[in-house]
């Protein structure tokens, strides 16, 4: 099915792109809204629907809440137990064909979470 092509879309595709770190619907809606303030909350959870179910960005569960980054991802993170920040961090495993043919099991996707202290916060210790 051809999805239509809207310019809040095309936003908030261009804001995840320039963004290096995860994103909440809402936080994502609170930059969308310095620069088109029509754009509505269940705008922003509709098009990242969409956008995750194409591919074009990624999703992560934490805490029950989901954030969402530029797409290729992965799949492994890292969260700062002091601040709570989110960073993408790059496993050269990420592979799942490769995972598959090791295993012998069909892996269709995984997650890999890593926690600590991230460096800001390391500095205030």
């Amino acid at each position: 099915m051809m999805q239509r092509w809207t310019s809040q879309l095309s936003l908030i595709l261009e804001i995840m792109y320039e963004t290096e770190h995860f994103l909440s619907a809402e936080q994502l809606h609170d930059i969308i809204k310095d620069k088109d303030a029509d754009v509505g909350i269940a705008t922003v959870y509709r098009n990242l629907k969409k956008m995750v179910g194409q591919g074009l960005i990624s999703e992560v569960d934490w805490n029950n809440v989901k954030y969402y980054t530029k797409h290729p991802f992965s799949n492994a993170f890292f969260v700062c137990e002091r601040c709570g920040k989110m960073l993408r961090v790059d496993v050269p495993i990420a592979d799942q064909n490769y995972l598959s043919d090791e295993t012998g099991m069909k892996i269709n996707r995984w997650k890999m979470r890593f926690e600590g202290i991230c460096k800001e916060c390391e500095k205030c210790i």
